[in-house]
């Protein structure tokens, strides 16, 4: 579900004066153009320092996603940035997180940022379970299985990202970071890299070979059945054709699922 973009200044001042409550003044504010989930991303530069805020007024249908930030909070750092604050005032539910800069990864073949995001992803997969509330997200592919009990292929007690678009991964000189986490959840070890595949096939430079000699570097991904990938692979094919009929930006999400799906069923 796409979101119109405000920005700071029109926000309500009952909203504004409860961030500036958090920050100390705010003297100057950049709208951010990723995502269309947030109806307020934005980069502030306030009296106590950067900042970035994301924000969705409380009746929209997706603030439960950000909830889910926040209850994950301080814990996905610093694979992720620092929650700070959350913020709700004037019917707006608002986040503050600790501002990265960098730049938006590149999935190209031999770039230097695949092996910084499988550091990332490597780091993610050894994390404990944190001792919040996840939605099991197996549930998300059951209907694009044959037998929805086949979904169970992708169950387990790992905290996983699930987005890994690149603009969810930001890079700096020392390493990736994994941006909005509206989509975390519960699932199997291995379920982040075998999503960064089929992002990495959207690049047509990538083969199915080489987007999985990629995965293979990350311990995780030798702890996936290949039965699981493969029926993992055909749902994600199911899926992503399916969004692509109403979608028009999941066209490359669905070549690219479909090629791996092919792949798999070699």
């Amino acid at each position: 579900m796409e979101t119109r973009r405000l920005r700071w200044e029109e926000l309500p001042i009952a909203v504004r004066t409860a961030v500036q409550d958090r920050t100390g003044p705010v003297f100057g504010a950049q709208t951010m153009s990723g995502g269309n989930n947030s109806a307020l991303a934005v980069r502030l530069h306030t009296a106590w320092g950067e900042v970035f805020v994301k924000g969705l007024p409380r009746a929209h249908p997706q603030v439960w996603a950000q909830q889910w930030e926040a209850d994950l909070g301080v814990q996905v750092a610093p694979i992720g940035p620092r929650l700070l604050w959350h913020v709700e005032a004037g019917g707006w539910s608002l986040l503050g997180f600790e501002y990265i800069t960098g730049r938006q990864a590149c999935y190209a073949p031999g770039s230097p940022d695949l092996l910084l995001l499988s550091q990332t992803l490597t780091e993610l997969a050894d994390r404990p379970l944190p001792a919040v509330a996840l939605e099991p997200v197996e549930w998300r592919w059951a209907e694009h299985v044959g037998d929805p009990a086949a979904s169970e292929h992708f169950a387990g007690d790992t905290l996983v990202h699930t987005d890994l678009n690149p603009a969810n991964v930001l890079i700096t000189p020392e390493r990736s970071y994994l941006v909005d986490w509206a989509w975390a959840g519960r699932g199997a070890v291995w379920l982040d890299a075998a999503l960064a595949v089929i992002w990495l096939l959207t690049n047509e430079l990538h083969t199915p070979a080489s987007a999985e000699a990629w995965a293979a570097s990350m311990p995780a991904w030798h702890r996936a059945p290949a039965r699981s990938l493969d029926v993992f692979a055909a749902a994600n094919a199911a899926k992503w054709s399916a969004i692509a009929e109403r979608e028009d930006w999941a066209q490359g999400l669905r070549r690219a699922a479909r090629v791996w799906a092919a792949h798999r069923s070699r």
